[in-house]
């Protein structure tokens, strides 16, 4: 279907030429007279057909779905924008989409390619390509992005990225020295968390450091630190959203919707501020005055740029009439294209980016924290992401090294960092599925237990399909091995299995079933690598999991012992030694912490106590019913590893308006001035508050009676008796 801006068309002509390759069509509108031109060209699986006008008068131009009698079923495909068809009747897949590269549209939404008009009214002439492709194998019909490898593969490939919103550069800085202590070296860190006046203010200002944070000092302590680990450093730079309160500030750089009127960009909910989207045009030129004093001031070898690579290609154009190349979504991808160049040549190392709709984007920059929600596969989709990994290995692997399978948050179910073991066994798997390195975002990336983990376990596997291509990809289907076009019309996509041409086999598992592979039995999340250098596997170990990898030059072996996990995966463990009433409404309490690792940070942090009914917790309620935050009776800042800190006694009022009942004590550790809250060892609800047990309150206030936390169960995925595990090379409980 074709529309006009000169009202209704009618067809007064039609021909084709002598090899029927071209078709013409003359168009009669309400004032002129439209020539459409349709070239069609077989390809290997079907047809491009280019589409051009002679007038710029045409708005839209729709494709269509696809015809009833071809009883299709789309078939979601993760990390790609729109989906496949499976058309029953044919017992073929079909695929149709206009090319992003050579349009003229302002946006391509689906079957639509819409022209709009420029801020004088005008349009641009129509100008497309749309590819059709039918095959009996689904792989066929999945789109290239058509971009360039990125050159800094080899140097990305296995890489631990390290994901850091701290808000504190000291605190940074420590820590990373603590992780080369441990020796994780071969690490990639990206500081979101830095800028002059704050994330996601006044942009495009970046430099200099915040001072609140720790300043240009501080933040070269910290990027002197990571390199000394063997550490990319990187910080966030943003040249798309552009802030009122920016110094700097002009409307000419503003991006303008086809009224006239300032396109909007993000909205910063914790400042208020509106900022509208910058020019395309002007985004390389805004990085000039940012990126290489950034790079001289600090020592940079890596960039990380926001939004960038997340956006869809039709979300960021600019209808000024004034500006060259108005109202084409073109201008937006070839500017950003110019703009990761200019950061890598600037910071002379990888660009790394946010990840959503960026496939499109494969190539032009090297890496992004892979997070979904493109097209049909939702965000959050958590342990129930189907293992289909054909697109993003034959199409997006090649092109760059993308790392994890997004922010926590953006992953879990309920929307938050805090993962269950077996969420972080069914992460870890998919990251491995879909050939990513390995990644550690907010929470966890200076966990010491997870990054021997990610660093010891993913990384060898990651190194050997980083560079490597996918020449087979199956799927199990009732215990047998079939190809992904066999696969694909039953969604049978738990038990994938991939073979790299460099001679590395994976096998990953998402299914209730257990696999059996080369002698070892693959549990529900569990996966195994191996070739002709390499054995790596999370695997059943007699009557418990564990993780093993083997390399030519390193082994790496986990027990898995709950307990150690849990005492090492926090700053410190909390707990309630007494809490008794003194008067009617009060309560005095006293607390223990003992403190697992150094927290001796110029940030002082204050103690939470959250008091909270049960039955009203839900992911958008903390079902707070009083508090007794509180700072504790010796600063954190004086808190060293081993110690035995009390906390007390601390009076904690009781409201009048607290009904009687049972309540838990959820506490935690938070700095003031930011809201972030540190990682404990114990009981995680999962929003880092920790139970330490229960208080029942009776008599409006006048009676308390304190219960301690029940015992922490077993967990099914870890060795809760902290038994021996002989991994044949090695035997350890640890």
């Amino acid at each position: 279907m074709i529309t006009s801006a000169q009202g209704a068309l009618k067809c007064t002509a039609a021909s084709w030429n002598s090899d029927s390759t071209q078709l013409k069509l003359q168009y009669l509108t309400d004032s002129t007279t439209v020539n459409l031109t349709i070239g069609i060209e077989a390809t290997s699986f079907g047809f491009s057909a280019t589409i051009s006008a002679d007038q710029p008068t045409i708005t839209n131009v729709d494709f269509g779905s696809w015809e009833s009698a071809l009883n299709t079923t789309p078939i979601p495909v993760p990390y790609y924008t729109s989906q496949v068809w499976y058309s029953k009747t044919l017992g073929q897949y079909l695929n149709a989409w206009w090319d992003w590269h050579s349009t003229n549209a302002s946006s391509l939404t689906g079957s639509i390619a819409q022209y709009r008009t420029k801020t004088d009214g005008t349009l641009n002439v129509l100008q497309e390509t749309l590819q059709v492709e039918v095959s009996k194998n689904i792989d066929d019909v999945l789109p290239f992005p058509g971009n360039t490898p990125s050159p800094y593969m080899a140097t990305m490939a296995g890489r631990l990225v390290l994901d850091i919103w701290d808000s504190g550069f000291e605190e940074i800085q420590q820590n990373l020295a603590q992780l080369n202590d441990y020796g994780i070296t071969n690490c990639a860190a990206v500081i979101h968390n830095w800028q002059h006046a704050g994330y996601d203010n006044a942009l495009p200002e970046h430099y200099s450091a915040n001072p609140t944070l720790g300043g240009d000092d501080g933040m070269q302590g910290v990027i002197s630190q990571g390199k000394q680990n063997g550490c990319l450093m990187a910080l966030h730079e943003n040249y798309i959203d552009y802030y009122p309160n920016y110094p700097g500030y002009t409307t000419s750089a503003v991006a303008l919707k086809n009224d006239g009127s300032n396109m909007s960009c993000w909205y910063n909910p914790s400042t208020g501020i509106q900022s509208v989207c910058t020019k395309p045009q002007m985004m390389v030129a805004n990085a000039m005055t940012q990126s290489p004093e950034i790079h001289l001031n600090y020592g940079t070898n890596a960039d990380y740029l926001d939004v960038h690579s997340a956006a869809p290609i039709s979300s960021h154009g600019d209808f000024d009439a004034q500006s060259s190349n108005a109202a084409k979504l073109t201008t937006w991808t070839s500017n950003n294209q110019a703009l990761w160049a200019y950061e890598r040549q600037t910071h002379q190392g990888p660009v790394l980016g946010e990840g959503l709709d960026h496939w499109y984007y494969s190539g032009l920059l090297d890496g992004v924290e892979a997070q979904l929600g493109a097209g049909m596969t939702a965000q959050n989709l958590d342990v129930s992401l189907p293992l289909f990994v054909d697109f993003d290995l034959l199409r997006i692997h090649p092109l760059q090294v993308n790392h994890g399978m997004g922010y926590y948050g953006r992953w879990t179910a309920t929307k938050t960092n805090a993962m269950s073991t077996a969420q972080q066994d069914a992460y870890r798997t998919q990251e491995i599925a879909f050939g990513h390195a390995p990644f550690l975002s907010d929470g966890k990336w200076s966990s010491i237990p997870d990054a021997l983990i990610e660093s010891n376990l993913v990384s060898p596997v990651a190194t050997a399909y980083g560079t490597a291509n996918a020449t087979s990809i199956q799927y199990a289907i009732n215990g047998t091995w079939v190809n992904s076009a066999q696969a694909a019309p039953t969604s049978a996509f738990s038990q994938v299995q991939v073979q790299y041409n460099n001679g590395l086999t994976i096998v990953a598992n998402s299914a209730s079933q257990a696999i059996t592979w080369n002698n070892l039995s693959i549990p529900q999340y569990g996966w195994a690598a191996s070739s002709p250098h390499l054995i790596a596997y999370t695997a059943t170990c007699g009557t418990s999991l564990c993780d093993f990898a083997k390399t030519q030059t390193s082994l790496f072996a986990n027990a898995r012992n709950q307990m150690d996990l849990q005492a090492a995966t926090g700053f410190a463990s909390p707990s309630v030694a007494s809490l008794r009433s003194t008067s009617p409404s009060q309560m005095l309490t006293n607390f223990n912490w003992t403190a697992l690792q150094n927290l001796s940070l110029s940030t002082a942090y204050k103690v939470f106590v959250h008091f909270v009914d049960d039955n009203q917790v839900t992911p958008n309620n903390a079902g707070i019913v009083f508090q007794g935050d509180h700072w504790p009776t010796t600063s954190t800042t004086q808190w060293t590893m081993g110690q035995q800190v009390q906390d007390g006694p601390q009076p904690i009022g009781i409201p009048g308006s607290v009904p009687d009942g049972t309540y838990s004590i959820r506490i935690g550790l938070f700095d003031p001035a930011t809201g972030y809250r540190l990682q404990l060892a114990g009981n995680n609800d999962g929003t880092e508050r920790y139970i330490v047990g229960y208080v029942t309150i009776s008599g409006k206030g006048t009676s308390v009676i304190f219960a301690p936390p029940s015992p922490p169960t077993a967990d099914p995925r870890l060795n809760a008796d902290g038994h021996l595990v002989d991994f044949g090379s090695v035997r350890t409980d640890g």
